[in-house]
């Protein structure tokens, strides 16, 4: 009988990091506690000018330390990308913490079993109780352009089962469904984060054209399905988040969102004005209506009241204010560029 602790690949999490210290420890314990060989996970931090005490936790836990010398978490994970030495990676941020304890496991094994499988997919995200309920908006619908746009959930409640019920199902069994996305409009997700697992050995002879442009891996997930790539995506593995602490946090990570991409910086280039390159000419066309959507008042008051009524929870009549929010900063930004204001901008939530 082989001694399977050898057989196991290493897969290497990357983690990127700026001032974090008040949830690295959470993210990094539920590592500690997943059934896989501690031997066979790497950990590596990368961090932007943190000063509070990140690398002194990060040293603790016998983490790879890097410094990402742009700050900006999208090159962070592209340095990871550089940096990891495993044949998986996975990736979470600093306030995503891994709920099963056999979420790695489980994920290798999806991979090993199905070899068109090359990226795998957690639950979705839950939120941790007592914390802030404008977290369960933000981590379930990001924003009010992401859900007019795409209409997609990571709650675990819908995640998968919107996912059934709209895309192509391969096979699935009671740990996970395998999904071909290659056929018709793609969903709306993103492998940066949230604990998705890739193939890394296969992105590294397959898809060499990420490690050469820092914005490129945010996309690698339309990448994957251009190459008819199959995904699975686990049954029973949330990851809990933390995402925003207070409500002005949230509407700092929504003005970096609005203003990335209306100024076409990096990180712009690396969400929704990249994107762009790699979705039908359809998502173009819709994002000018999102202007009509707002304007409107109805669509997004029904949208409000149907999110809250589903989903059980008053916060997301918050749906149709922050509409004309997201719309404010657009016209706000847009004016900026217009007369060549300078922005500035080193990273989500700035």
């Amino acid at each position: 009988m082989p001694n399977k602790t050898k057989v196991l690949p290493l897969v290497s999490v990357v983690i990127a990091t700026h001032n974090s210290e008040s949830l690295l420890e959470k993210v990094l314990d539920s590592i500690r506690m997943q059934e896989y060989p501690k031997n066979k996970i790497e950990i590596l931090i990368i961090d932007g000018k943190s000063t509070d005490n990140t690398l002194l936790i990060g040293k603790r836990y016998f983490c790879r330390l890097f410094n990402n010398p742009k700050i900006d978490q999208v090159y962070a994970k592209y340095m990871g990308y550089l940096k990891a030495k495993g044949k998986y990676l996975l990736f979470l941020d600093s306030d995503e913490v891994l709920e099963n304890n056999k979420s790695i496991r489980n994920k290798v094994d999806a991979m090993i079993s199905n070899d068109m499988v090359k990226v795998v997919v957690s639950s979705g995200y839950k939120i941790a109780d007592g914390y802030p309920q404008i977290n369960s908006y933000l981590s379930e619908l990001g924003d009010p352009f992401t859900y007019f746009m795409y209409r997609d959930s990571k709650d675990p409640r819908f995640f998968k089962k919107n996912l059934l019920r709209k895309y192509k199902v391969i096979s699935q069994d009671r740990k996970k469904a395998i999904f071909d996305f290659s056929e018709g409009p793609t969903p709306f997700i993103e492998l940066t984060s949230m604990g998705v697992l890739i193939d890394l050995d296969y992105v590294r002879k397959n898809v060499p054209e990420i490690f050469k442009n820092p914005s490129t891996h945010t996309h690698l997930f339309y990448l994957m399905n251009f190459k008819k790539n199959l995904f699975a995506v686990m049954k029973d593995d949330p990851i809990v988040h933390y995402s925003a602490s207070t409500l002005s946090s949230y509407f700092k990570k929504l003005r970096s969102r609005v203003k990335s991409n209306i100024f076409a910086t990096d990180m712009g280039k690396a969400g929704f004005r990249g994107r762009e390159n790699y979705q039908s000419l359809l998502y173009t066309i819709k994002k000018f209506i999102f202007v009509l959507y707002v304007i409107s008042i109805i669509f997004p008051l029904v949208d409000a009241i149907y999110l809250s009524l589903s989903r059980g929870k008053l916060i997301y009549l918050s749906h149709f204010i922050l509409s004309f929010i997201v719309l404010f900063m657009i016209v706000y930004f847009y004016i900026l560029k217009i007369f060549n204001r300078e922005t500035n901008l080193i990273g989500y939530g700035t």
